[in-house]
């Protein structure tokens, strides 16, 4: 009775299926009659492959040359073109934006055009720019948005004289550098455009600003973020991009307005607007922070609102001839500045406008950028000229303002190095300009070049100041590094919050004894590159707060460490190298992880490496970016690090009170002080076992401890934590992997 309860519903499936098909199929067949010429429909029966596959491909290239066909094709193209340069230049050390920007010239018609003229014509035909410019407008928009979250007035209020007086000299310098060169070159290359000022002014703020994203991420990959210079830096160029993009939106309105009166009446309502975001916006957003303030309760309501707003602030702008990005920027700037609440925002902004809509507006700029133009000598001395007066004046200007602020000569030389990029703010600037038709085509292409020069420029000068500190033997400590030497020097890296705490917890029972001093620093590497300030600050609070309470509550004096860098393993060994460490402390990794998620993570890739062979699954796994956190770390440290490494495969580590350590060989006895200092700090119980026939005589013992004889195929009942070397791990794991899986906590040492 129930085996034939249970195929009823398919015989049912079945029965229905068969007749909806018959149904189907006469109801067309009398259908056919109802066609005039009916004839002629059975003719099509008779049509040759050939002939179908022609109207199959003319249905295509039909689709193919329709709008949204020819506008997912263009992004399409420029997406991948622009990750693959932005690959490139990370390679190279340089920023992915100068990579992407240089995606938009190859696509524009000074190297496509020029080259492949036909494809060029094809892929970007004069009719569907518009359809591009759009889109990038828009992308730019949000863009704005999250760079003015990121541009934190808390940040700025904690060393508001120093950034201010940097940021503004900073500014006044080369825009006062520009002008004469501005007056030289009018008559000859801008006098067909309306008026003098205008060209003068966008000159002046191209040769002033600094893009505060890009800087960002040079100050993270060079982890000054938690240093005194890193956060001057970000503060100073926060304050001169506030600065600048104010003066940018009185150029505009300057430009735009038809009469003095006319322009006064644009500042007028520029103030009146300032005043409205700052006054009401900006406060009522706080309060509403304090309620949204996790990420279970900011509703689709709450973002709903922000992007109309967003919306109507750049509308506002547009309006009042200050352009629309500017309305966003400041929509930007008065978000509270809860960084919980602001992840939350730019996640949902940031991505979008960084991967699809800002590579739509390289490419348009790349589109309205014609480097043939730069084809003589002169144009060249220009863009020469150009270059040097950037330069001189944003590295001097800030040099000088800073050694007036009482900085250092090495860290205001840093600042001016860091302040002299430009990159993607130069580029929006450059692109309003254009649009307006007060830079002409030839000045902005040099202006675009000599962006992409002083931005590359960044980082080499970086290291040629790096190069000449070591070169004259500056004895400086590294940039508000603490390097005190204090007892055991322990380099603790972790990966999950929670991990964090449980090896300080180690590192603590392992080492505290008598009047010994630690010296430990938590390390956290953020392995994505490309995340910006807001990120970077709530990625630190999230990952240390669990081990900085253990510390507090353990009366442990902890330095901390966030990196971002792709090499993991290589990041840790160059820290371990230059800062000469004693030990090093990491977790076991997510191969050998209890966790029900990562085991079964582990059994899944198992199962596709037999599927799909190993090296096609390592593929997979660096395409999605998940390679390195499945790969084994554990064998690259014992045979690199310079230092003694301890290795925890934790189960629920807290205080074990039953240990026992296994000695393989003569060499592992030098375990025994360390197992014996765990135990005392536990008040708990140590049985040491010895594989049979290894001599132990050398082996101090303290009393009441005694070596017993045995081998690690088995453990005994209510054993807490397994202490052994890392020569005896690798044998069991290679031939024994079942006794592995009942392992409780195993602390694996490599002793040197």
């Amino acid at each position: 009775m129930s085996k034939q309860r249970g195929s009823w519903p398919f015989v049912f499936y079945i029965s229905i299926l068969l007749i909806a098909v018959a149904a189907l199929w006469g109801t067309l067949q009398s259908g056919e009659h109802l066609v005039p010429g009916g004839s002629s429909s059975k003719s099509q029966d008779t049509l040759s492959l050939v002939t179908a596959f022609s109207d199959f491909r003319s249905s295509v290239s039909d689709h193919v040359q329709s709008t949204i066909g020819l506008l997912l094709l263009q992004i399409l193209i420029i997406l991948i073109i622009a990750r693959l340069m932005g690959w490139l230049f990370r390679k190279m050390r340089q920023p992915a934006v100068i990579g992407e920007i240089v995606a938009g010239i190859i696509l524009g018609p000074s190297l496509l055009g020029r080259f492949f003229p036909e494809t060029f014509n094809a892929i970007f035909p004069a009719s569907s720019l518009p359809n591009i410019q759009l889109l990038s407008n828009f992308g730019l928009i949000l863009f704005m948005f999250a760079i003015g979250m990121e541009l934190r007035l808390g940040d700025i209020r904690r060393q508001l004289r120093s950034s201010l007086i940097i940021s503004h000299i900073g500014i006044f310098i080369p825009f006062g550098l520009s002008l004469p060169l501005s007056y030289s070159i009018y008559t000859q290359y801008a006098a067909e455009h309306p008026a003098f000022t205008p060209f003068a002014l966008f000159i002046g703020i191209a040769m002033s600003i600094t893009a505060f994203p890009v800087l960002a991420r040079i100050i993270q990959e060079n982890n000054l973020s938690r240093t005194r210079l890193g956060k001057l830096s970000l503060s100073t160029a926060a304050a001169g991009d506030i600065t600048a993009w104010l003066m940018l939106a009185a150029i505009i309105a300057i430009s735009q307005s038809g009469s003095i009166l006319s322009t006064g009446y644009n500042l007028l309502f520029l103030v009146a607007y300032l005043l409205v975001m700052f006054g009401i916006i900006r406060p009522l957003f706080r309060a509403a922070s304090k309620v949204y303030n996790n990420t279970e309760v900011i509703s689709h309501g709450m973002v709903g609102v922000i992007f109309i707003l967003l919306l109507l602030s750049s509308y506002v702008t547009e309006l009042l001839s200050m352009h629309a990005l500017f309305g966003a920027f400041i929509f930007g700037l008065v978000m509270p500045e809860e960084l919980s609440f602001r992840k939350i925002i730019t996640d949902k902004v940031e991505d979008v406008s960084l991967l699809l809509f800002l590579p739509l507006f390289f490419v348009s700029s790349g589109l309205q950028t014609e480097l043939g133009l730069i084809s003589d000598v002169k144009m060249w001395i220009l863009l020469g000229l150009f270059t040097l007066v950037a330069v001189v004046g944003k590295v001097g200007g800030t040099y000088i303002s800073a050694r007036a602020c009482g900085e250092t000569p090495l860290n205001s030389i840093y600042l001016g190095a860091f302040m002299n990029t430009r990159g993607l703010m130069e580029l929006v600037v450059l692109g309003i300009g254009y649009e307006m038709k007060i830079l002409p085509p030839a000045i902005y292409a040099v202006l675009v070049l000599m962006t992409v020069i002083t931005t590359v420029m960044t980082m080499p000068m970086v290291h040629l100041i790096n190069w000449i500190k070591e070169l004259i033997g500056h004895r400086e400590e590294r940039l508000d590094t603490n390097n005190k030497q204090l007892g055991l020097k322990v380099l603790l890296s972790f990966g999950r919050p929670i991990t964090g705490a449980t090896l300080l917890r180690l590192t603590n029972q392992l080492l505290s004894r008598g009047d010994v001093q630690l010296n430990v620093t938590a390390l956290h590497i953020t392995t994505d590159e490309d995340i910006n300030s807001i990120d970077a600050d709530k990625y630190f609070e999230d990952n240390f707060r669990p081990i900085l309470t253990e510390a507090d509550k353990l009366a442990l004096p902890l330095e901390t460490d966030h990196q971002v860098s792709r090499d993991v393993e290589g990041t840790i060994l160059t820290k371990l190298v230059e800062e000469k460490y004693t030990l090093l402390i990491v977790g076991a990794g997510i191969r050998l992880s209890c966790d029900e998620e990562d085991r079964e993570a582990m059994s899944m890739r198992e199962q596709m490496s037999r599927r799909m062979g190993s090296f096609s699954v390592r593929t997979t796994e660096a395409l999605l970016s998940i390679h390195g956190m499945l790969r084994d770390k554990m064998t690259f440290f014992i045979k690199k690090a310079p230092c003694s490494v301890g290795i925890l495969l934790s189960r629920a580590f807290d205080t074990p009170k039953n240990i026992i350590l296994f000695l393989a060989c003569e060499d592992d006895i030098r375990m025994i002080p360390y197992a014996r200092t765990i135990t005392g700090n536990n008040r708990g119980e140590l049985q040491i076992i010895a594989a049979p026939g290894l001599d132990t005589k050398k082996a101090i013992l303290h009393k009441g401890e005694k070596i017993l004889s045995g081998s690690f195929t088995e453990l005994p009942e209510g054993c807490d934590l397994v202490i052994l070397s890392y020569e005896l791990w690798s044998d069991t794991f290679d031939h024994n992997k079942d006794l592995l899986l009942t392992l409780p906590s195993t602390l694996i040492l490599n002793l040197k």
